[in-house]
């Protein structure tokens, strides 16, 4: 009668024991199927932020097509009666637009703003003859996207237009005529000017005409541009350019200041 009683309790333990561990089964189970479902979840939410980004993407190249496209349209300026093809890209001054951060492009007329522009857009010598009326708006591709430039005339006329972007500018590229000595002091003031309107913008001066025999060398330059007054605060850079035969392969130097300007545009963005 007791070993029956002892059997039965024995029984009923581990039937217990089997219920406990179906138990535990189930919960993993389900544990399991709530796990899927968070990383199910998780996924879902993760391609939505994808699909969101690339429709931002995607906006944003389109945002900055019609600004493109408006920027042409508004700047588009008549030709002269027979102008030189290579200023076909110039504008005439209206008003500014609002649009993307630039690369300045500035100094006096005759500088070889243009053809520094030009040359850096294609690494080929292209020379431009008339100078520029207005404006010169040029995107150069990059690895890592387009670098926007806006090179403004360096006549008297035009220059209190550059006073305009330099708030919005992501670096200043100043070209001056390394043979032109007398300019220079012209140039000094111009750049002064320039650099006194935004006092953290990047400088990058382009001695331009080195392959001239009257060019003064890129150390008179500095003394002449006094470029050690521009401030500690700001980074500066002096690089000796020149272009010479159309077609031509641009010089290394201005190939390392095409990578430098590279760089502290995605630096300052």
């Amino acid at each position: 009668m007791e070993r029956g009683k002892v059997k039965k309790k024995e029984k009923e333990k581990e039937t217990e024991k089997e219920k406990i561990r179906e138990k535990g089964k189930e919960e993993k189970v389900k544990r399991k199927e709530v796990e899927q479902k968070i990383k199910e979840k998780e996924k879902e939410k993760q391609e939505k932020q994808e699909r969101r980004k690339r429709k931002e993407k995607e906006e944003k190249r389109t945002k900055q097509g019609k600004e493109t496209k408006k920027e042409k349209e508004q700047f588009k300026g008549q030709e002269e009666e027979g102008e030189n093809k290579d200023s076909t890209l110039t504008r005439t001054p209206l008003e500014p637009l609002e649009k993307n951060k630039q690369i300045l492009v500035l100094g006096l007329d005759g500088a070889g703003k243009t053809s520094v522009l030009h040359s850096l857009a294609s690494n080929r010598v292209q020379h431009s003859v008339a100078p520029t009326q207005g404006f010169n708006a040029v995107c150069i591709n990059t690895e890592d996207g387009q670098m926007e430039f806006l090179e403004i005339g360096g006549s008297e006329p035009f220059r209190s237009y550059s006073e305009t972007y330099l708030s919005k500018g992501l670096l200043l590229i100043f070209v001056v005529d390394s043979a032109d000595h007398s300019r220079l002091p012209e140039a000094k003031k111009y750049l002064h000017q320039l650099i006194a309107a935004n006092p953290v913008l990047p400088l990058v001066v382009f001695a331009n005409k080195q392959d001239l025999e009257a060019a003064y060398h890129i150390t008179d330059i500095h003394e002449a541009l006094a470029l050690s007054e521009v401030g500690n605060d700001r980074k500066m850079f002096l690089f000796g350019t020149h272009v010479t035969k159309n077609g031509s392969e641009i010089p290394s130097t201005m190939q390392d200041a095409k990578d430098l300007i590279a760089q502290l545009a995605a630096d300052v963005q």
